[in-house]
Formats: C-alpha cells, sequence, structure tokens
C-alpha cells in the first residue's frame, strides 16, 4: 500500500465565509465618553456592509466628530455575514446601548449597503423607529439586488444557478442572498410600504454602482423622503459601490445633510 502523502493545503473551514477573512481596512475606536449637544442632539451611528467593518467609516467618523458630533461604529455579524435579522438584533442592542450612554432619545444612523437594510429590518421589525430621528442609506439595496449581481447574464441554466448561489453563500454568508431581489427578507421588509412614520430618509446612489444593480435600489418611496444621484451634483464622479463610505465628496454629503438637521436656535 502507497504511503499517504501529508497534506500540504489545509482544509477551508466553510463555517466562516470567504469574505469575512479579507484585509481589513482602516480602524475605528468608540469614545463613549461623547456626548450629544444641544447644537447636534442626537448620536450618529455608522453601520458598515457585508464582508467589512467599522475601519470602513475611518475618515467619515473622523470628519463628523470634528464637526462636534458623537460618533459609533459597531462591528457586528461576523462581518456582517450573518443573517440579518440576527445582526439587526445585535446592532439593535448597541443602539439602546448608545441611548443609555448618551442620555438621547433617538440616533442619527447613516447605513452603506447591507448596513441601511439592516437599520430598516431594526426600525421596522423590531420596533426601532421611534428611536431613529433620520436615516441615511449609502448605495442600500433596499428593492435588492437582481441575482449574482453582473454574473446574472451568465446564469442560463438551473445548475449553473445554484452554483451561483453556492458562491454567493460562500462568500457573502447568508446575507448575501437576504439582499437579491425578491428574497423573503426584503419581500417582508416592504410589504407596507418603504418608510416608517416620523423618521427622515435620504438615500444616496452612484450611478457607477457595479454591485447594487440597480443601483436605484436604494431610492425609497414616501413622506420624508430625498433621493440622490451623486452624479446630478457631481457629473464626472465615479465612486464604486465600496468606497462610498470612503469617498470625499459622499462624505461631504453626508456631513451637509447632517448638519442640516440641526435644530435652529436662531429665534
Amino acid at each position: 500500500m502507497a504511503a499517504r502523502l501529508p497534506r500540504l493545503i489545509p482544509e477551508l473551514d466553510v463555517s466562516v465565509p470567504v469574505g469575512a477573512r479579507l484585509r481589513v481596512r482602516g480602524w475605528v475606536e468608540d469614545d463613549w465618553r461623547a456626548r450629544p449637544t444641544p447644537e447636534r442632539p442626537w448620536p450618529v451611528v455608522l453601520i458598515h456592509g457585508t464582508t467589512v467593518t467599522s475601519g470602513d467609516f475611518e475618515d467619515l467618523t473622523a470628519q463628523l466628530r470634528a464637526l462636534g458630533w458623537a460618533v459609533f461604529v459597531p462591528d457586528y455579524g461576523n462581518r456582517a455575514t450573518n443573517r440579518i435579522e440576527d445582526s439587526a438584533e445585535q446592532v439593535g442592542a448597541y443602539i439602546d446601548q448608545v441611548l443609555h450612554a448618551t442620555g438621547a432619545d433617538q440616533v442619527v444612523i447613516v447605513g452603506h449597503s447591507q448596513g441601511g437594510v439592516l437599520a430598516r429590518w431594526w426600525m421596522r421589525m423590531l420596533g426601532g423607529a421611534h428611536r431613529v430621528r433620520h436615516l441615511v442609506c449609502l448605495a442600500s439595496p433596499n428593492h435588492g439586488i437582481r441575482e449574482a449581481g453582473l454574473l446574472k447574464p451568465l446564469v442560463h441554466t438551473e445548475l449553473q444557478a445554484e452554483l451561483t448561489n453556492r458562491a454567493t453563500t460562500t462568500v457573502f454568508g447568508p446575507a448575501g442572498r437576504q439582499q437579491f431581489t425578491g428574497s423573503a427578507l426584503l419581500t417582508a421588509l416592504n410589504a407596507d410600504g418603504d418608510t416608517d412614520p416620523g423618521v427622515g430618509y435620504t438615500c444616496i446612489a452612484t450611478r457607477t454602482d457595479a454591485t447594487v444593480v440597480p443601483a436605484d435600489s436604494c431610492f425609497l418611496d414616501g413622506p420624508d423622503v430625498e433621493n440622490i444621484w451623486l452624479q446630478d451634483l457631481h457629473p464626472r464622479a465615479v465612486v464604486l459601490h465600496t468606497e462610498m463610505p470612503r469617498s470625499r465628496i459622499v462624505r461631504t454629503l453626508v456631513a451637509e445633510t447632517l448638519e442640516a438637521l440641526r435644530p435652529d436656535h436662531s429665534a
């Protein structure tokens, strides 16, 4: 009997999605001493997207803190690859702690990609809407991504579709398929309309988004909603999906949106 050769390549731990193994970009540390002010009375919670970390908001955090906002940035859900329902519970508990620590009644949320969908799920399905003053969605697939994104034209058979679905789960975990158009999660989320009473919404999409297809999936329909194409303000801007939290022009637009929320004390 031939001798067994030693295993040269370790087995892949499929319980951890490939996307959760990617190199981390940036670093953000929460400062639990931060407090809202009369001029900026709501803590800001930044929620990152799938397979990334709070480090994606490193520059935006610094920019908002320099303006005087109390900013908090959670990591969650195994790099946001877990089921969105579970991650929403986790982030909801974090927001409860932010409100407790700061003494505020409401937060402002900025969610990139899955972060916006997760925020809406927490607000609508877990009763968090009354704790939110305003939600900013950055390229969030609120109405879903065409299955497999750019790979969809290559999927012609049931076998190919199954392989694509498996690949999505392998890379992005359960949260990946939940962001496809027509998923059970998105169907339930949008069943009674896009928005919740008393909450303001700003949705920012980029026409050069090759991940969220169609890119206008980010846009919401309802009162107190402002939908913005980035290129309507900056026609030559080429901002990809993954760069939305880091883009200087996007960060400036987010900061301007938050500054416009400030109470008017001129009277």
